[in-house]
Protein backbone atom coordinates (compact mmCIF):
# COMPACT_ATOMS: atom_id res chain seq x y z
CA UNK A 1 0.00 0.00 0.00
CA UNK A 2 1.41 3.66 -0.94
CA UNK A 3 2.14 5.85 1.59
CA UNK A 4 0.12 8.58 1.20
CA UNK A 5 -0.95 11.64 3.59
CA UNK A 6 -3.74 10.62 6.00
CA UNK A 7 -7.31 11.22 5.12
CA UNK A 8 -9.92 11.89 7.67
CA UNK A 9 -13.65 12.06 6.91
CA UNK A 10 -16.44 9.93 5.98
CA UNK A 11 -16.99 8.70 2.18
CA UNK A 12 -20.69 7.92 2.11
CA UNK A 13 -21.38 4.45 0.07
CA UNK A 14 -23.64 2.79 -2.55
CA UNK A 15 -23.12 -0.80 -1.33
CA UNK A 16 -24.28 -3.31 -4.15
CA UNK A 17 -25.76 -6.82 -3.09
CA UNK A 18 -23.55 -9.72 -3.10
CA UNK A 19 -20.38 -7.78 -1.23
CA UNK A 20 -20.19 -7.69 2.76
CA UNK A 21 -19.27 -4.76 4.17
CA UNK A 22 -15.42 -5.76 5.02
CA UNK A 23 -15.38 -5.85 1.08
CA UNK A 24 -16.43 -2.23 0.88
CA UNK A 25 -14.08 -1.35 3.83
CA UNK A 26 -11.10 -3.10 2.14
CA UNK A 27 -11.84 -1.44 -1.23
CA UNK A 28 -11.80 1.98 0.02
CA UNK A 29 -8.94 0.92 1.59
CA UNK A 30 -6.79 0.55 -1.25
CA UNK A 31 -8.78 3.60 -3.14
CA UNK A 32 -7.41 5.93 -0.50
CA UNK A 33 -4.40 4.55 0.75
CA UNK A 34 -4.62 4.22 3.71
CA UNK A 35 -5.09 1.33 6.80
CA UNK A 36 -7.42 3.72 9.57
CA UNK A 37 -10.88 2.61 7.68
CA UNK A 38 -14.20 1.31 9.50
CA UNK A 39 -17.67 1.61 8.51
CA UNK A 40 -20.66 2.30 11.14
CA UNK A 41 -23.08 -0.38 10.41
CA UNK A 42 -22.96 -3.51 8.69
CA UNK A 43 -25.28 -4.32 5.99
CA UNK A 44 -25.97 -8.43 5.18
CA UNK A 45 -24.11 -9.30 2.16
CA UNK A 46 -28.11 -9.72 0.44
CA UNK A 47 -28.91 -5.84 1.27
CA UNK A 48 -27.71 -2.60 -0.64
CA UNK A 49 -27.92 1.02 0.17
CA UNK A 50 -26.03 3.43 2.57
CA UNK A 51 -22.64 2.56 4.02
CA UNK A 52 -20.92 4.97 5.88
CA UNK A 53 -17.35 4.13 6.10
CA UNK A 54 -15.43 6.13 8.39
CA UNK A 55 -11.27 7.45 7.23
CA UNK A 56 -8.85 8.24 9.62
CA UNK A 57 -9.58 10.31 12.81
CA UNK A 58 -13.48 10.19 12.25
CA UNK A 59 -12.89 6.10 12.81
CA UNK A 60 -13.24 7.40 16.48
CA UNK A 61 -16.77 8.80 15.60
CA UNK A 62 -17.73 4.79 14.83
CA UNK A 63 -19.55 4.86 17.91
CA UNK A 64 -21.25 8.20 17.93
CA UNK A 65 -22.42 7.39 14.03
CA UNK A 66 -23.78 4.44 14.62
CA UNK A 67 -25.89 5.75 17.02
CA UNK A 68 -27.92 7.92 15.15
CA UNK A 69 -31.44 6.81 13.34
CA UNK A 70 -30.87 4.69 10.11
CA UNK A 71 -33.63 4.23 7.74
CA UNK A 72 -34.47 1.21 4.79
CA UNK A 73 -37.63 0.71 1.94
CA UNK A 74 -37.62 -3.16 1.36
CA UNK A 75 -40.42 -5.72 0.70
CA UNK A 76 -42.44 -8.17 3.36
CA UNK A 77 -44.17 -10.78 2.50
CA UNK A 78 -46.84 -12.78 4.50
CA UNK A 79 -47.20 -16.45 3.97
CA UNK A 80 -43.36 -18.35 4.83
CA UNK A 81 -41.24 -18.12 6.58
CA UNK A 82 -36.81 -18.88 6.79
CA UNK A 83 -34.51 -19.81 9.12
CA UNK A 84 -32.66 -16.49 8.58
CA UNK A 85 -36.27 -14.02 8.49
CA UNK A 86 -35.12 -12.93 4.72
CA UNK A 87 -34.63 -14.82 1.85
CA UNK A 88 -30.80 -16.11 2.25
CA UNK A 89 -32.28 -18.94 4.66
CA UNK A 90 -34.37 -22.46 4.37
CA UNK A 91 -38.02 -22.54 4.17
CA UNK A 92 -39.13 -23.02 7.86
CA UNK A 93 -42.46 -22.19 7.70
CA UNK A 94 -45.66 -22.10 5.46
CA UNK A 95 -49.02 -21.19 5.63
CA UNK A 96 -51.24 -20.18 2.51
CA UNK A 97 -53.20 -17.13 2.67
CA UNK A 98 -56.71 -18.56 1.34
CA UNK A 99 -58.93 -14.88 2.34
CA UNK A 100 -56.57 -11.92 1.98
CA UNK A 101 -55.64 -9.88 5.04
CA UNK A 102 -57.47 -6.47 4.28
CA UNK A 103 -55.48 -2.98 4.13
CA UNK A 104 -56.51 -2.06 7.72
CA UNK A 105 -55.41 -5.12 9.23
CA UNK A 106 -51.86 -5.15 7.83
CA UNK A 107 -51.79 -1.43 8.84
CA UNK A 108 -52.86 -2.35 12.43
CA UNK A 109 -50.29 -4.87 12.67
CA UNK A 110 -47.54 -2.66 11.51
CA UNK A 111 -48.71 0.35 13.64
CA UNK A 112 -48.34 -2.11 16.17
CA UNK A 113 -44.84 -2.54 15.89
CA UNK A 114 -43.88 1.70 16.18
CA UNK A 115 -42.77 3.16 19.32
CA UNK A 116 -40.49 1.07 21.93
CA UNK A 117 -40.48 -2.57 21.57
CA UNK A 118 -38.40 -5.64 22.28
CA UNK A 119 -36.93 -8.09 19.64
CA UNK A 120 -35.71 -11.40 19.76
CA UNK A 121 -32.68 -11.29 17.68
CA UNK A 122 -32.66 -13.86 14.83
CA UNK A 123 -30.59 -17.21 14.78
CA UNK A 124 -28.17 -16.07 11.99
CA UNK A 125 -27.13 -12.93 13.36
CA UNK A 126 -23.81 -11.36 14.79
CA UNK A 127 -25.33 -11.21 18.49
CA UNK A 128 -23.37 -13.14 21.28
CA UNK A 129 -24.54 -15.72 23.51
CA UNK A 130 -21.35 -16.91 26.16
CA UNK A 131 -18.92 -15.71 23.81
CA UNK A 132 -20.19 -17.48 20.63
CA UNK A 133 -21.98 -15.61 17.61
CA UNK A 134 -25.94 -16.85 17.24
CA UNK A 135 -24.61 -17.79 14.16
CA UNK A 136 -21.84 -20.14 15.17
CA UNK A 137 -24.40 -21.69 17.16
CA UNK A 138 -27.54 -21.68 14.22
CA UNK A 139 -24.43 -23.55 12.03
CA UNK A 140 -23.53 -25.94 14.72
CA UNK A 141 -27.64 -26.72 14.86
CA UNK A 142 -27.80 -25.62 18.61
CA UNK A 143 -30.04 -23.71 19.77
CA UNK A 144 -29.91 -21.20 22.81
CA UNK A 145 -31.71 -19.15 24.45
CA UNK A 146 -31.52 -15.31 22.69
CA UNK A 147 -31.31 -11.93 24.52
CA UNK A 148 -34.17 -10.02 24.12
CA UNK A 149 -32.92 -6.84 22.98
CA UNK A 150 -34.77 -3.02 23.13
CA UNK A 151 -35.64 -1.25 19.75
CA UNK A 152 -37.30 2.01 19.10
CA UNK A 153 -39.22 2.42 15.83
CA UNK A 154 -39.07 5.97 14.86
CA UNK A 155 -41.58 5.10 11.54
CA UNK A 156 -43.01 2.20 10.53
CA UNK A 157 -45.44 2.38 7.72
CA UNK A 158 -46.75 0.61 4.33
CA UNK A 159 -45.35 2.23 1.17
CA UNK A 160 -47.58 0.50 -1.60
CA UNK A 161 -50.56 -1.83 -2.32
CA UNK A 162 -50.72 -5.50 -0.99
CA UNK A 163 -50.66 -7.97 -4.25
CA UNK A 164 -52.06 -11.32 -3.73
CA UNK A 165 -50.66 -14.28 -5.30
CA UNK A 166 -50.02 -17.83 -4.97
CA UNK A 167 -51.49 -17.69 -1.58
CA UNK A 168 -49.20 -15.08 -0.15
CA UNK A 169 -49.97 -11.36 0.36
CA UNK A 170 -46.39 -8.87 -0.49
CA UNK A 171 -46.19 -5.02 0.42
CA UNK A 172 -43.55 -2.88 0.32
CA UNK A 173 -42.59 -0.57 3.71
CA UNK A 174 -40.63 2.28 4.42
CA UNK A 175 -38.99 1.87 8.64
CA UNK A 176 -37.14 4.71 10.47
CA UNK A 177 -35.46 2.82 13.52
CA UNK A 178 -33.11 2.88 15.99
CA UNK A 179 -29.09 1.18 16.26
CA UNK A 180 -29.47 -2.50 16.89
CA UNK A 181 -32.90 -3.10 14.75
CA UNK A 182 -33.37 -6.10 12.73
CA UNK A 183 -35.05 -5.06 10.14
CA UNK A 184 -35.97 -8.73 9.28
CA UNK A 185 -36.99 -9.42 12.59
CA UNK A 186 -39.25 -6.59 12.03
CA UNK A 187 -40.64 -8.14 8.96
CA UNK A 188 -41.06 -11.91 11.06
CA UNK A 189 -42.85 -10.00 13.94
CA UNK A 190 -45.36 -8.18 11.24
CA UNK A 191 -46.53 -11.84 10.61
CA UNK A 192 -46.56 -12.82 14.38
CA UNK A 193 -49.03 -9.82 14.51
CA UNK A 194 -51.67 -12.02 11.94
CA UNK A 195 -51.02 -14.73 12.93
CA UNK A 196 -48.94 -16.30 9.97
CA UNK A 197 -45.67 -16.57 9.15
CA UNK A 198 -43.41 -13.77 6.77
CA UNK A 199 -40.20 -12.85 6.05
CA UNK A 200 -38.13 -9.72 4.60
CA UNK A 201 -37.69 -10.52 0.65
CA UNK A 202 -35.47 -7.34 -0.33
CA UNK A 203 -34.09 -4.59 1.55
CA UNK A 204 -32.60 -1.35 0.89
CA UNK A 205 -30.80 0.78 3.28
CA UNK A 206 -31.67 4.34 2.24
CA UNK A 207 -29.89 6.65 5.26
CA UNK A 208 -27.55 6.10 7.93
CA UNK A 209 -25.61 8.27 10.03
CA UNK A 210 -27.84 11.22 9.23
CA UNK A 211 -26.34 10.62 5.40
CA UNK A 212 -28.96 9.46 2.77
CA UNK A 213 -28.47 7.72 -0.79
CA UNK A 214 -27.89 11.46 -2.45
CA UNK A 215 -24.92 11.82 -0.55
CA UNK A 216 -23.70 7.87 -1.69
CA UNK A 217 -21.19 6.93 -4.19
CA UNK A 218 -21.46 3.75 -6.11
CA UNK A 219 -19.00 1.37 -4.92
CA UNK A 220 -18.38 0.61 -8.54
CA UNK A 221 -17.33 4.83 -9.20
CA UNK A 222 -14.73 4.13 -6.51
CA UNK A 223 -12.71 1.74 -7.79
CA UNK A 224 -12.76 3.32 -11.23
CA UNK A 225 -11.84 6.64 -9.48
CA UNK A 226 -8.22 7.41 -9.10
CA UNK A 227 -6.84 8.90 -5.24
CA UNK A 228 -7.46 12.14 -5.78
CA UNK A 229 -11.13 11.70 -6.91
CA UNK A 230 -12.10 9.59 -4.48
CA UNK A 231 -11.18 12.21 -1.93
CA UNK A 232 -13.61 14.54 -3.36
CA UNK A 233 -16.04 12.78 -1.78
CA UNK A 234 -14.87 12.70 1.60
CA UNK A 235 -17.18 14.47 3.94
CA UNK A 236 -15.01 16.30 6.76
CA UNK A 237 -15.42 15.33 10.64
CA UNK A 238 -16.69 19.12 11.63
CA UNK A 239 -19.12 18.52 8.64
CA UNK A 240 -20.19 15.45 10.41
CA UNK A 241 -20.81 16.68 13.92
CA UNK A 242 -23.56 18.61 14.83
CA UNK A 243 -23.38 19.89 18.68
CA UNK A 244 -22.23 22.79 19.50
CA UNK A 245 -18.74 24.77 18.90
CA UNK A 246 -16.41 25.93 21.36
CA UNK A 247 -13.41 28.60 20.92
CA UNK A 248 -10.18 27.95 22.94
CA UNK A 249 -8.40 30.17 23.85
CA UNK A 250 -4.76 29.46 24.75
CA UNK A 251 -5.23 28.41 28.29
CA UNK A 252 -7.93 26.44 27.40
CA UNK A 253 -6.82 24.69 24.82
CA UNK A 254 -3.27 23.90 26.89
CA UNK A 255 -5.95 21.99 29.45
CA UNK A 256 -7.43 20.21 26.82
CA UNK A 257 -4.57 18.88 24.96
CA UNK A 258 -3.28 17.75 27.84
CA UNK A 259 -6.56 15.74 28.67
CA UNK A 260 -7.68 17.82 31.68
CA UNK A 261 -10.95 18.26 32.95
CA UNK A 262 -12.85 21.63 33.10
CA UNK A 263 -14.77 22.81 35.70
CA UNK A 264 -15.36 26.36 34.56
CA UNK A 265 -17.29 25.95 32.24
CA UNK A 266 -21.46 25.87 32.43
CA UNK A 267 -23.04 22.28 32.90
CA UNK A 268 -24.65 21.09 29.49
CA UNK A 269 -26.40 17.97 28.58
CA UNK A 270 -24.41 17.89 25.18
CA UNK A 271 -20.83 17.60 23.50
CA UNK A 272 -19.00 19.94 22.67
CA UNK A 273 -16.56 20.62 19.81
CA UNK A 274 -13.31 22.01 20.81
CA UNK A 275 -11.62 24.18 18.09
CA UNK A 276 -7.94 25.92 18.44
CA UNK A 277 -7.22 28.85 15.99
CA UNK A 278 -10.39 27.53 13.51
CA UNK A 279 -8.85 23.56 14.05
CA UNK A 280 -11.28 20.90 15.72
CA UNK A 281 -9.36 19.39 18.13
CA UNK A 282 -11.59 17.61 20.30
CA UNK A 283 -14.91 16.57 21.71
CA UNK A 284 -15.47 17.04 25.85
CA UNK A 285 -18.54 15.66 27.37
CA UNK A 286 -19.84 16.56 30.86
CA UNK A 287 -19.83 14.15 33.40
CA UNK A 288 -22.88 14.92 35.66
CA UNK A 289 -22.29 12.88 38.50
CA UNK A 290 -19.01 14.43 39.00
CA UNK A 291 -19.90 18.17 37.50
CA UNK A 292 -17.08 18.84 35.25
CA UNK A 293 -15.96 18.45 31.16
CA UNK A 294 -13.90 15.69 29.91
CA UNK A 295 -12.57 14.07 26.58
CA UNK A 296 -14.85 12.17 24.75
CA UNK A 297 -13.24 11.90 21.25
CA UNK A 298 -9.23 13.29 20.94
CA UNK A 299 -8.23 14.26 17.19
CA UNK A 300 -5.34 16.06 18.05
CA UNK A 301 -3.06 17.41 20.50
CA UNK A 302 -0.53 19.56 17.89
Amino acid sequence: MMKNNPVDGVIVVNKPKGVTSFDVVAKVRRAVGQKKVGHAGTLDPNVDGVLVVALGKATKLIDELQSRPKRYIGEITLGFATETEDLDGTVIAEQPIKTPFSDEAIDQAIQALNGEIEQVPPMFSAVKVAGKRLYEYARAGETVTRPVRAATIYDFHRTSPITFNQAQQTFQFEATVSKGTYIRTLAADTGKQLGVPATMTSLTRTMGSGMDLSQAVDLAQIMAMDREAVLTHVVPVKTILTWPVKALTDDEWFAVKNGQKITSWPANDAYLQLTYQGELKAVYAYDTADQHWQSRYVFTNE
